[in-house]
């Protein structure tokens, strides 16, 4: 019985390795502020189908990062 316990978690852990960095990848080209939390909050062995569909369903309405000027720092209207 442990065996085939510990093999289900290994096995979710293969599949949850993946979906990280796909998350991680999505999130860096969309422009959010973290998205390394999203793909630590994939690879929890419990939470992380929960937090992916989570991010699916809102990845259209997640904070993004802010665009910086040449000189880094944000313009007026970027501010306003």
């Amino acid at each position: 019985m442990s065996d085939l316990i510990l093999v289900l978690l290994v096995g979710l852990f293969a599949i949850q390795i993946p979906m990280a960095v796909l998350v991680y990848i999505d999130a860096r080209r969309l422009g959010l502020e973290n998205p390394e939390q999203y793909d630590l909050g994939i690879i929890l062995p419990a939470a992380g189908f929960l937090v992916f569909a989570y991010y699916l369903s809102k990845r259209g309405s997640l904070a993004r990062r802010a665009a910086e000027s040449d000189d880094g720092q944000r313009t007026e209207t970027e501010r306003a």
